[in-house]
């Protein structure tokens, strides 16, 4: 067989392969196998390229993805970062303890309390309505209870209704700047609410003991009893809480209470002492007010029965005079009558209503002394009833005065109340 004149071997189409040219020229071809004719074959083809999506498809996943991530920083994270029961959060996370009202700013400040308790205040974000916004507000259902219908005048709940960790705050606040303590007070109470429900298990469980303790010496007669029954109603697990703000806002004795039981308040409260201060001040302004009002009316009605009495006396003293005065002209008209003569005869002795004696003497005489009483008698009565008719209208004003003051107290009694 001959063999073309460059010495390479050839396909039987007369056609040089690639690969013999390679190795006639000492070249492998890279990923070669050896060939059918025991040199090398070409290598495989490499893999199709992966298909490779389109720029447009690629800038709105990364679009998605970012609205979403976003979403998530600003809307979910946050709600979550800020409801979460963890106090430690705080001073991290922006918007956990909401920005107060300059009302609520200084409403914390009349409360007396510590870092915590303001945060816990803001964060359960209190309402201050007045009569018409709060009502029906802190209705809880078991009307029937003693206090619970219409008795409210602050509350501590979640918009879902209870007494909740993450609750809110609402209080009613009368118009009445007079009122301002028993607004303090309240505040107060519903703090306390929100601080029990920040207390571990372990702190309720003690403080529950320690609480009931406090209340049993508390003299029965005091008002606070007929309050926790009122605000206890027919929810008996309410109890240990009730007890925890009545006590903590109400109830102080020289040195605090049970040491650990002060500890509890103390976190939320920096001067527990001053906070039952309002709470004392409040009551002895209202009793001095009731007291007031009461001695008012008992000194009115002391003045009204010595008018009446005075009047009725003198009403008395001119029926009597009128009786000696129709005596003494019948005897002037009875001597006018006698001759001369028998005129000058004529005696008299008498008597006078004052138990005055006029001894026996001319009648004449007599009949003039008599006339003189007459005068002085009418002369006095004439000045006690211009006294009389002045203090009538002196108890007239003062009716007037105490019936106002009357007034005003029983409007303010009746703002303490929303219902």
């Amino acid at each position: 067989m001959s063999l073309p004149p460059d010495d390479l071997p050839r396909s039987p189409s007369g056609r040089v392969p690639r690969w013999v040219t390679d190795e006639a020229a000492g070249r492998t071809p890279a990923g070669g196998t050896p060939g059918a004719w025991g040199a090398y074959a070409p290598a495989a083809p490499p893999p199709p390229a992966p298909r490779r999506r389109s720029l447009v498809t690629r800038l709105v996943v990364v679009a998605v993805l970012g609205v979403l991530a976003w979403w998530v920083a600003t809307a979910v994270l946050p709600g979550l970062l800020r409801s979460a029961d963890a106090p430690f959060l705080d001073g991290i996370v922006a918007g956990r303890v909401p920005e107060p009202t300059e009302e609520v700013a200084a409403l914390a400040g009349e409360m007396f309390l510590t870092d915590e308790g303001r945060d816990l205040l803001y964060m359960a974000e209190p309402e201050l309505l007045g009569a018409e916004e709060f009502a029906g507000r802190c209705d809880r259902g078991d009307a029937d209870a003693p206090g619970a219908a219409g008795g409210a005048v602050g509350c501590y709940h979640s918009t879902a209704g209870g007494i909740e960790t993450g609750g809110r705050i609402v209080i009613y606040t009368p118009a009445d700047p007079r009122l301002r303590g028993f607004v303090v007070e309240t505040a107060a109470h519903e703090l306390l609410h929100a601080a029990w429900s920040e207390l571990t298990d372990d702190e309720q469980a003690a403080a529950t003991t320690t609480l009931a303790t406090v209340l049993d010496g508390i003299d029965p007669a005091d008002e606070i009893h007929t309050q926790v029954a009122g605000s206890v109603g027919t929810l008996p697990a309410n109890r240990p809480t009730e007890l925890f703000a009545y006590i903590g806002t109400q109830v102080w004795q020289p040195g605090g209470l049970d040491p650990a039981l002060e500890a509890l308040y103390a976190r939320f409260i920096a001067d527990r002492e001053a906070l039952v201060g309002v709470h004392t001040a409040f009551q002895t302004q209202i009793d001095t007010m009731t007291a007031e009002v009461t001695a008012a009316q008992q000194a009115l009605a002391q003045r009204q029965y010595d008018q009446s009495a005075g009047t009725a006396q003198l009403q008395a003293d001119i029926a009597s005079l009128a009786q000696y005065r129709g005596t003494i002209e019948q005897e002037e008209a009875r001597l006018a009558a006698l001759p001369a003569s028998e005129r000058a005869r004529s005696l008299l002795s008498w008597t006078w209503r004052d138990g005055t004696p006029l001894p026996e003497a001319p009648a004449a005489d007599l009949i003039a002394d008599a006339r003189a009483l007459l005068a002085r008698d009418e002369a006095e009565i004439a000045a006690r009833g211009a006294a009389l008719e002045a203090s009538a209208a002196e108890v007239t004003a003062e009716q007037t005065r105490v019936d106002t003051m009357r007034t005003e107290l029983e409007a303010l009694f009746a703002q303490l109340n929303p219902g």
